[in-house]
């Protein structure tokens, strides 16, 4: 097990593919993190784990230069894969299937059904932004973070159920109970 981690966490969420300074950088409900908490995953089960910026730095990253419908010209996105964010957090993937729900800053939700679109959540995209061309961006510029596909790069993501998940000022990502 990690080094530095509780029983208690461990055994809360079981082991982690990622490395044990991820683990470290996500604070669960508890005593309050060092860092601003960006974002947080809620299981089904009422289980949270909030991240920041240096957990999400933590997980491996994706870049992609794309034009969108809520941007004047094509920008840099960075960030890690949704995959990765839900797999870290023990919430459940397109394989498991289930239903997730995105919330954002201005109370917008997207409710997401994984096996319904599964071919939209792959290995190479969407990626949960934290940085636009290089640096990362605020609230008011749809920040800190941003559900981001690449459009010029795969068109058939041109498409309603896509535009639907491509949520900014992303604050939770919850497991809805089936």
């Amino acid at each position: 097990m990690f080094t530095g981690i509780s029983a208690t966490i461990q055994a809360h969420f079981g082991p982690l593919r990622f490395p044990a300074t991820l683990a470290l950088c996500a604070a669960l409900t508890g005593p309050a993190a060092a860092s601003e908490t960006l974002l947080t995953l809620i299981a089904a089960d009422g289980r949270q784990m909030a991240l920041d910026m240096d957990a999400l730095d933590a997980l491996p990253q994706r870049e992609f230069r794309t034009e969108t419908q809520w941007t004047w010209e094509e920008q840099s996105f960075r960030g890690p894969l949704l995959l990765d964010v839900l797999e870290m957090a023990g919430l459940p993937g397109p394989a498991s299937g289930g239903v997730i729900e995105f919330v954002a800053d201005d109370g917008y939700r997207a409710r997401i059904d994984l096996t319904e679109h599964a071919q939209y959540l792959t290995a190479d995209y969407p990626i949960v932004t934290t940085r636009i061309n290089g640096a990362p961006f605020a609230l008011e510029e749809n920040g800190p973070l941003w559900v981001m596909f690449p459009y010029d790069a795969q068109p058939e993501l041109d498409v309603e159920a896509v535009h639907n998940m491509t949520v900014w000022q992303l604050l939770q990502i919850v497991e809805l109970a089936e």
